[in-house]
C-alpha cells in the first residue's frame, strides 16, 4: 500500500483559544472503511492516518478555519473546509476510486506529500508507486532524474556511487527512513534494494533537513521503507538477461485494534554478469594489445536480504516501539579492480551480518514534543580471498606464476575483518504554535575495525599484522533547527546549524619505523538557511544557502591494511553551496521546474597514488562550479504523459598551481545529461478491468573526461555541448544514448507481469573510469498482492 498527502491551506487560521479537535471517518463510495488513509492539516503541521474503522481524530486543534485533505491510494483526494470553534467538531469523508492511478508516472519532483513538494529546501522526490511493478531498478529511476546520475562499476552488485549536482562519493550520505545506513554495510543500498520495497527516494540536493543529521557535504538521499496500515502480503519474482533472477516478498500484518504490529521484507539478487566487454587483449606472440570483445567469465554476484520486525503502536507509553532483526549476505566474484585493465579469475570477497535495532517513539505535552530515538549495534564480517598462484587472461585462461601469492596483487590476500558499529539516533521536535516549530538532532557513532590477513602488509618494525590491531572512530553530528510561517503560510524559512566531531585511536600504519600510537581529535561548525516563498497559482519560489563540513570516515583515515594506506592528516572538507529554484504546478496537467546552484569546495578528499603499489586518501583539491537545471512534465492527453529533464554543470579545479590541470573540469564526472520519457496508461484492453502501461525513456550523456585536461583542449562549442575535443580519445568517455521500452499489464488487480528491455540498440555504456557496464538486456517481472 501506498499512501500520499497533498494539503493546502486556504485561509489563515485565527489565532488559537482553546484547542479542540477534529473527528470523522473515511469510507469508499461503497461504505467501506478505508484503512490507513492520510488526514490532515497543513497549517497546523498535523497529520494522522485512520483507524481499522476508517476514523481519525486530530487533536489540539485551534479556534479557525482550515483545510482538511484526505488522500489515500487508488482514490481521489477529497477536500473539507472545516471551522472549528468548540471543543468537538466531526467531518465525514467519502473516496471515490481513482481513474487515473495507472496514468499518473511521477518520474521527478512529484511527492507523495504536499510538503515535501513545498519544503524550502530542495528535494527530488521519486515516488516509486508507479514504478512498482515495472523491471525497474532504483538506478533506473535516479538516472531519469534531473542533476542525478549513477555511477556503477558494473552489473548487479557492483559498486555504485552516486553524483548529485557535481558531488559524489562520500560527501553524499544515505539514509534509511531517517537513519544513517552505515550499519548496514554493503547489504542494503539503492543499487540493490527492489523498487517495490520503498515507498519513495528523497534525494536532497544542498542543505539536509535537521532530521537527517550527517556531515554530508553536497546532499543525500533517503529511502523511504514501505509501509502498509492493514494486513498486506505482496511477493515478486524478475528474471533477466545475463542470468539474472530477483526476488522480493512483503507481509505486514496488524491487529484489529492497531495496537500490536509484525511485518518481514525479503528479497534475493542474483547473477552472473556474462555481459560482453571491449577491452585491451595482449597478442601472446607479438606482446603487443589489441581491443577484443570478450564475455565476462568471473562476475557471479549472490545477495540474500531479510528483515523481520514487530511492535506496538498507541499505547501511553509508546505512540511507536519497533523492534526488529535484520540479516544479509552477500557474495561478490571480483573480475576486475578499479579499471579494466587486468582481468581476474578467482578472487572473491564476502560480507554478513545479523542486526538488532531498536526504534521508539513518544510524544509529550498535549503532542507539542515527540521524541524519536533509535538504537543499533552489530558487527560487519567481510572476507576478501586472493589466493591464486598466478594471473588470468580475458580469455579465462590461467597462466601459473609461482613467484605470485595472488592474482590482484603480489603479495595475496586472506583477509578477515570485522565492524563493530553503534549508532544512537535522537531527534526532539517541538510545535511552540501554528507558526513556530523547533527540532534538534544529535546522531553519535562509534566504529571498530580489527581483523588478520597472513598475506597483507605488516608494521616495517614490529612485523605484526596491521589488521591485527584495533583502529576506532568516534563521530557526533548535532543539528539545531527553528522552522517558521509568516504572512498566511506564503513564508516559509528553516533556519539550522550545525556541530561536527570525531575522534580517531590507532597506530599509525607508516610501514615505515616504529608503531606510532595516534589520537586525533576535530570539531567543526555549520549553518543553512532556507527560505521559500509561494505566489498565487500553486507555484513558489525558494533559496537556501550553507556553510557545510564532511569529516574523513574511518577507511580514509586508517587505510585498509592492504593497498590503501593510513593518513591521519586529512583535513575534513568544507564547502558553501547555494541554491535558487522555481516551481510551478497544475495538479494533472503539467508540473515545471527549474534550479541553479552554485558550489566552492575546500581540501576535497581523493584516492591518490602513494607508490608505484599503494594508495591513500589526501585533499589534493579546491573546486568550484556553478550548474542549471530544469524539468518538466506535461499530460498531453487523459492517457499520454510526457516528462523531460536536462542538466548542466561546470565544475573546474582552482588553485592547484598546476598550469595543466589549473581550470580543469573535475575529471571522471559528467558535465551535461538529459533524459526524455514517455507513458500511456489503457484500460479495458482485452478484458473488462484490466490496465496496460506502456514506457519509453530515452537517456543522453555528452562525453566527459577520464583524467583532467586543459581548458583549451576541450571541445570549442557553445559550453563544450558540442565539436570534438582536442586530445586523445583514450582519455574521453564518449556520447552515450540510451533507450528503454517496456509494457506492463493488469489483467486483474491484483497480479501484474512486466516485460523491458533495457538499452534497446545495445550502445556502449561507460561509468566510472571508462568501466563498461552491460549491453542490451531483456527483463521479465511477475507480481502478486495476496492481501
Amino acid at each position: 500500500m501506498s499512501v500520499s498527502l497533498s494539503l493546502s491551506l486556504t485561509e489563515s487560521p485565527a489565532q488559537p483559544s482553546s484547542p479542540a479537535s477534529i473527528k470523522g471517518f473515511v469510507k469508499n463510495s461503497n461504505g467501506e472503511a478505508l484503512v490507513g488513509a492520510t488526514v490532515g492539516i497543513a497549517a497546523l503541521n498535523q497529520f494522522t492516518l485512520t483507524d481499522a474503522r476508517g476514523a481519525f481524530q486530530l487533536t489540539e486543534v485551534p479556534a479557525g478555519s482550515y483545510t482538511v485533505t484526505v488522500r489515500y491510494v487508488g482514490h481521489e483526494d477529497a477536500v473539507q473546509t472545516v471551522t472549528v470553534s468548540h471543543q468537538t467538531t466531526h467531518a465525514h469523508f467519502v473516496l471515490q476510486e481513482s481513474t487515473r492511478e495507472l496514468s499518473e508516472v511521477e518520474i521527478v519532483g512529484k511527492t507523495d506529500t504536499q510538503l515535501a513538494r513545498e519544503q524550502p529546501i530542495k528535494a527530488e522526490i521519486i515516488s516509486t508507486r508507479a514504478f512498482a511493478m515495472q523491471p525497474a531498478t532504483l538506478s533506473d529511476l535516479m538516472n531519469r532524474t534531473a542533476g542525478i546520475r549513477v555511477r556503477q562499476t558494473g552489473g548487479l552488485g557492483s559498486y555504485a556511487n552516486l553524483m548529485l549536482n557535481g558531488f559524489q562519493g562520500q560527501a553524499i550520505k544515505y539514509f534509511r527512513d531517517d537513519i544513517p545506513m552505515d550499519y548496514l554495510g554493503a547489504g542494503y543500498n539503492f543499487a540493490l534494494v527492489p523498487v517495490n520495497m520503498l515507498e519513495r527516494l528523497e534525494i536532497y540536493k544542498g542543505v539536509l533537513p535537521v532530521r537527517l543529521g550527517a556531515d554530508a557535504l553536497g546532499g543525500a538521499v533517503n529511502m523511504i521503507t514501505k509501509r502498509s496500515y492493514a494486513k498486506h502480503a505482496e511477493a515478486s519474482y524478475e528474471i533477466g538477461s545475463f542470468n539474472t533472477h530477483r526476488a522480493s516478498v512483503n507481509l505486514y500484518y496488524q491487529d484489529t485494534i492497531r495496537k500490536f504490529f509484525a511485518g518481514a521484507d525479503l528479497f534475493v539478487n542474483y547473477s552472473d554478469n556474462n555481459y560482453d566487454v571491449t577491452v585491451d587483449v595482449t597478442d601472446e606472440e607479438t606482446s603487443t594489445q589489441r581491443k577484443e570483445e570478450v564475455k565476462l567469465f568471473h562476475n557471479t554476484f549472490k545477495h540474500y536480504y531479510g528483515e523481520v520486525y514487530g511492535g506496538v503502536t498507541g499505547t501511553r507509553w509508546a505512540d511507536e516501539l519497533r523492534l526488529s532483526i535484520t540479516g544479509f549476505w552477500l557474495h561478490r566474484d571480483n573480475q576486475y579492480g578499479a579499471t579494466m585493465d587486468q582481468a581476474f579469475g578467482a578472487a572473491t570477497s564476502r560480507q554478513y551480518s545479523v542486526i538488532p535495532t531498536l526504534r521508539y517513539k513518544k510524544s509529550f505535552l498535549n503532542k507539542r514534543l515527540q521524541l524519536d530515538q533509535f538504537l543499533v549495534s552489530n558487527t560487519i564480517y567481510t572476507e576478501q580471498v586472493d589466493t591464486v598462484r598466478g594471473t588470468y587472461t580475458w580469455h579465462g585462461v590461467f597462466k601459473p606464476n609461482p613467484a605470485r601469492r595472488g592474482e590482484m596483487t603480489p603479495q595475496g590476500t586472506r583477509a578477515d575483518t570485522e565492524f563493530s558499529y553503534f549508532t544512537s539516533r535522537t531527534n526532539l521536535a517541538y510545535r511552540v504554535n501554528d507558526r513556530h516549530r523547533l527540532e534538534l538532532n544529535v546522531v553519535y557513532m562509534t566504529l571498530g575495525r580489527i581483523g588478520r590477513d597472513p598475506l597483507g602488509l605488516t608494521f616495517a618494525a614490529s612485523g605484526r599484522d596491521i589488521l591485527s590491531v584495533p583502529a576506532d572512530y568516534d563521530k557526533l553530528v548535532a543539528a539545531a533547527g527553528w522552522e517558521s510561517r509568516f504572512l498566511d503560510g506564503r513564508i516559509t524559512h528553516e533556519l539550522s546549524g550545525k556541530f561536527y566531531r570525531y575522534e580517531t585511536r590507532a597506530l599509525d600504519a607508516d610501514y615505515e619505523g616504529d608503531e606510532i600510537n595516534r589520537s586525533l581529535t576535530r570539531e567543526r561548525w555549520g549553518a543553512a538557511e532556507a527560505i521559500r516563498y509561494t505566489f498565487r497559482g500553486n507555484s513558489f519560489i525558494r533559496f537556501s544557502a550553507e556553510v557545510s563540513t564532511r569529516l574523513p570516515e574511518q577507511g580514509e583515515l586508517f587505510g585498509d591494511g592492504n593497498l590503501r594506506v593510513s593518513n591521519f592528516a586529512l583535513r575534513p572538507e568544507r564547502s558553501t553551496n547555494f541554491n535558487l529554484g522555481y516551481r510551478l504546478e497544475k495538479r494533472h496537467r503539467y508540473t515545471l521546474e527549474l534550479n541553479s546552484f552554485y558550489r566552492i569546495t575546500h581540501d576535497l578528499i581523493l584516492n591518490v597514488p602513494y607508490n608505484l603499489l599503494l594508495n591513500r586518501y589526501e585533499n589534493v583539491n579546491d573546486v568550484r562550479g556553478l550548474g542549471f537545471e530544469a524539468d518538466a512534465t506535461v499530460s498531453v492527453l487523459s492517457w499520454l504523459k510526457v516528462n523531460g529533464n536536462f542538466t548542466y554543470q561546470d565544475f573546474r579545479m582552482f588553485d592547484t598551481h598546476n598550469k595543466l590541470t589549473e581550470d580543469a573540469r573535475l575529471r571522471n564526472t559528467p558535465f551535461f545529461f538529459a533524459n526524455l520519457g514517455l507513458t500511456t496508461a489503457h484500460t479495458n484492453v482485452f478484458r473488462p478491468g484490466d490496465k496496460l502501461q506502456a514506457f519509453w525513456y530515452y537517456s543522453f550523456v555528452r562525453e566527459y573526461y577520464l583524467d583532467y585536461v586543459p581548458r583549451d583542449r576541450e571541445p570549442g562549442g557553445l559550453l563544450g555541448l558540442w565539436g570534438k575535443a582536442k586530445f586523445a580519445t583514450d582519455n574521453i568517455i564518449p556520447n552515450q544514448s540510451v533507450h528503454t521500452v517496456g509494457l506492463t499489464y493488469f489483467p486483474v488487480k491484483k497480479f501484474s507481469v512486466s516485460a523491458q528491455a533495457r538499452n534497446l540498440l545495445d550502445a556502449d555504456i561507460y561509468d566510472n573510469f571508462r568501466i563498461q557496464n552491460a549491453g542490451r538486456s531483456l527483463n521479465l517481472k511477475l507480481t502478486y498482492i495476496f492481501l
